[in-house]
């Protein structure tokens, strides 16, 4: 979708919008439940599913939080703020349709309806999918709306005169963004969509070259609509020679590179803008990839569930979302979000990956390679799911299939002409762990040709290399050639620490550990490896605890033997 090259101007104006949407759908709410409610003032009806939606609005299970809410709200229909609840935590969800209906209800319910900004969007734009154009008039004059919603007004309503033929009333309803310097980009970026989709080809082409010769365009999408509309009226040609050179223009954007492609193919491109559903629905995406950049999760969340309600067929709309909810800890909604991916996009096989990554972050390991197994016999030419299957296989210890599945991986990769470092490696590791050592340094050799600086790849070939007392100095210059990429990352400073212990430097084995340590400081290993190094430099105590730290992480049984042993008799000489 577009990158917003520019977008401060609308943020300024949406700060009381954006700002609702935590205080709404976070704000903690368990702990004033016997304040608030008591069961003896309340229906059990009501109370029960109140306080299971409750404590599932505080854990983000959002269609849980939702369908108790729904029903609580069966039990008092006229409870507002339950309402309002039950209006979040199905927008969250991704329960569009009945998020709507909600709104509607809570709009609609006299003098004591609550105002919220987000509740009159969606009342709003209830009416515009439909494409009742009257009535989404009729409603924007009953409510009352800032930041956002403010400026969205002019927007709906010019867009509703523009499906109606009416120009004029249409440019009349931007004109009080016009006036505005921080809007009228979005105004005149709208405005060429209004005359493209009312077929005023040639106003509309003046419009958008005006867009593309602006020093510093706002946005890329109208470059495309641009495009398009030379597609769709013949000149074919012209829209490729056009989306070429921007793509130039703009360092071979990777945007502007996959619309050209759609549209040179005769395919509509992500996003259809000369449509007032389309405009609409883009500004709400555009607006969430603002808030996403800006850190705010939670306001990008919602805005982009909108964007999903008005434009369901846009995958990016997806992608975004379940990176938002992976980065909020919920895998298990990112899984369900790039589901939703249509099976007719270019991006479902990317969406299918990390649907499977999502899955097993959320510990569906199992449900993971279903699909993964699933996914092979629709498409068993793919490298892809491949090597995912054999991740899980060599997770879960079945290093021979995980092993046949990176090699047959490897084979696809080279029949297509291209090299995977990461199949390699990870075949690497299925081969160190089935004590076949030759093999597993090949691999990982492969992997440093194909990626020479990959940390991963030096970190595990130094540490086997040391491990097994094979080429000493050679093997500290790859790990300290990661750390020097990764300097936080804790088990590759472990390595370069146990490097340093076993060529007899202590001190600085020490020194290096103990930050192994701070960083992962429940580590089996690490612990075990700085509690050594203590020992060395006479600190006993000191070790003796790191070796009980490592004792209570659960250590495999071989590594629990050793860690008793030491911690009853000290280190030995000879260990």
């Amino acid at each position: 979708m577009t990158p917003f090259l520019k977008l401060v101007p609308i943020v300024l104006l949406l700060t009381g919008c954006a700002a609702q949407v935590p205080k709404t759908d976070y704000a903690p709410v368990t702990g004033a439940l016997y304040s608030e409610f008591s069961q003896d003032s309340a229906d059990e009806g009501f109370y029960t599913p109140f306080v299971a939606g409750a404590l599932a609005q505080q854990s983000q299970e959002f269609a849980d939080s939702a369908t108790h809410y729904l029903k609580a709200l069966e039990a008092d229909p006229e409870n507002d703020l339950i309402a309002n609840r039950a209006f979040f935590q199905l927008l969250y969800a991704g329960r569009m349709d009945e998020a709507a209906k909600v709104a509607v209800a809570i709009s609609e319910g006299g003098e004591t309806a609550l105002q919220d900004d987000l509740v009159s969007i969606l009342y709003v734009l209830e009416a515009f999918k439909r494409e009742d154009w009257q009535t989404v008039r009729a409603r924007l004059e009953t409510v009352q709306m800032s930041g956002f919603g403010g400026m969205l007004t002019p927007l709906l309503v010019g867009w509703t005169h523009t499906a109606e033929q009416d120009f004029r009333q249409a440019e009349d309803a931007l004109s009080s963004m016009a006036v505005d310097q921080r809007l009228k980009p979005i105004a005149d970026e709208h405005k060429a969509y209004m005359l493209d989709h009312l077929r005023q080809f040639d106003s509309a082409q003046q419009q958008y070259l005006r867009l593309a010769d602006a020093a510093q365009p706002q946005s890329l999408q109208p470059f495309v609509a641009y495009a398009y509309m030379l597609a769709r009226s013949g000149r074919k040609d012209e829209a490729r020679t056009f989306m070429g050179k921007q793509a130039e223009r703009f360092s071979n954007n990777r945007f502007l590179l996959r619309e050209g492609r759609l549209i040179a193919a005769g395919m509509p491109p992500t996003q259809d803008s000369a449509e007032p559903i389309g405009a609409v629905g883009g500004m709400f995406y555009r607006l969430a990839s603002e808030f996403t950049r800006s850190q705010s999760p939670q306001a990008a969340t919602i805005y982009l569930r909108v964007a999903s309600y008005l434009t369901p067929e846009v995958a990016d709309i997806y992608f975004m979302l379940g990176n938002l909810m992976d980065e909020m800890g919920n895998s298990e909604a990112a899984a369900k979000v790039y589901q939703a991916v249509p099976a007719t996009s270019g991006l479902r096989l990317a969406a299918d990956e990390r649907r499977i990554n999502a899955l097993r972050r959320a510990g569906r390991v199992a449900e993971a390679e279903d699909a993964l197994r699933t996914a092979l016999r629709d498409n068993p030419r793919q490298p892809i799911y491949m090597t995912a299957l054999a991740d899980i296989l060599r997770e879960r210890g079945d290093f021979p299939e995980a092993i046949l599945h990176y090699t047959r991986a490897i084979e696809l990769y080279k029949a297509a002409g291209r090299a995977d470092w990461f199949s390699y490696f990870a075949r690497g590791v299925s081969y160190e762990q089935s004590k076949d050592w030759p093999k597993a340094e090949a691999d990982f050799l492969a992997a440093l040709e194909i990626s020479p600086s990959e940390p991963s790849v030096l970190n595990y070939l130094g540490y086997s290399w040391i491990d097994r007392g094979m080429r000493v100095e050679e093997a500290k210059g790859l790990i300290e050639k990661a750390v020097d990429q990764r300097p936080e990352d804790g088990f590759i400073v472990d390595s370069l620490g146990w490097v340093n212990y076993l060529t007899g430097d202590y001190e600085e084995a020490v020194r290096l550990l103990e930050k192994a340590v701070r960083i992962e400081p429940d580590d089996v290993t690490i612990n075990h490896h700085l509690g050594d190094a203590y020992w060395r430099v006479g600190r006993f105590i000191e070790a003796r605890f790191q070796w009980q730290h490592a004792i209570d992480s659960e250590p495999e049984p071989e590594e629990l033997a050793q860690l008793m042993d030491k911690l009853d008799m000290g280190l030995r000489e000879e260990s």
